[in-house]
């Protein structure tokens, strides 16, 4: 838990993250993984600014919660989701607001408070909070790998049903470039945009968007939305016309 001086500044995030990594001793054969509301951000310049005080090796992965990366552009959905990261397995990554339901309980008591006070309160609430985590941590991990496995099986019945109705060769291709894109996205995130729909291009000219009944070319998703926006206008202004008509 840290103070922050004015909204979620980097400085204090830094601060945090080394912490963490001094606190906990991670070993940079162990590796990281970071996760952030705004971690498509803050990852962008982080070596730049504690490069140095990084452990030499720490390889750092990088995630956005899922309650959060819905809020974000579309691309970093497929570039930041833990479910399309390999080895994040599929999680809200949310723990933190999950506990704020209690020291939001707590926080009205410490505002009046010393520094040191609140510091203190804070601290104690968090450490029984954490005790408790220990002491059902194994109840609880057990729980979810049940929960897991079962997820396991119809991921693959899924998988499996899916990938059916495919083309043997497209599957080939459509796996070895989501292999290529993992083995590469902690170099550049952007390869994990494969995972967005491709949506073919035509070269129709504004004539033939016009054209009624021309369903001999194939049609974009933009190009199907904008020619129903434009009935939809020319109903409502031959509809408005009528009406005027009759009042006149």
């Amino acid at each position: 838990m840290v103070d922050l001086f004015k909204s979620e500044q980097q400085k204090n995030m830094d601060f945090a993250l080394l912490q963490v990594l001094k606190i906990l001793g991670i070993d940079p054969e162990q590796g990281l993984m970071f996760m952030y509301d705004v971690v498509c951000q803050y990852i962008v310049h982080l070596q730049e600014r504690i490069g140095y005080a990084l452990p030499e090796g720490l390889q750092i992965d990088r995630a956005i919660g899922m309650f959060h990366v819905h809020a974000h552009k579309e691309q970093c959905f497929f570039r930041f989701a833990p479910s399309l990261i390999p080895g994040a397995c599929t999680v809200a990554g949310e723990s933190l607001e999950s506990l704020w339901a209690a020291l939001n309980g707590v926080s009205p008591s410490t505002r009046t408070a010393t520094l040191a006070h609140r510091a203190e309160v804070l601290d104690d609430h968090a450490c029984d909070s954490n005790h408790k985590k220990m002491i059902g941590m194994t109840k609880f991990l057990c729980q979810q790998h049940k929960k897991a496995t079962l997820n396991l099986e119809e991921a693959d019945e899924y998988f499996a049903e899916l990938t059916s109705d495919a083309d043997d060769l497209a599957v080939k291709q459509w796996t070895q470039e989501i292999e290529n894109a993992e083995r590469t996205r902690l170099i550049d995130a952007s390869v994990m945009d494969i995972y967005g729909a491709r949506v073919g291009h035509t070269t129709r000219d504004a004539t033939d968007l016009l054209s009624a009944g021309d369903d001999t070319v194939p049609r974009s998703a933009p190009e199907l939305w904008l020619e129903l926006a434009l009935l939809i206008e020319e109903k409502q202004w031959a509809s408005f016309s009528h009406v005027h008509q009759c009042i006149l």
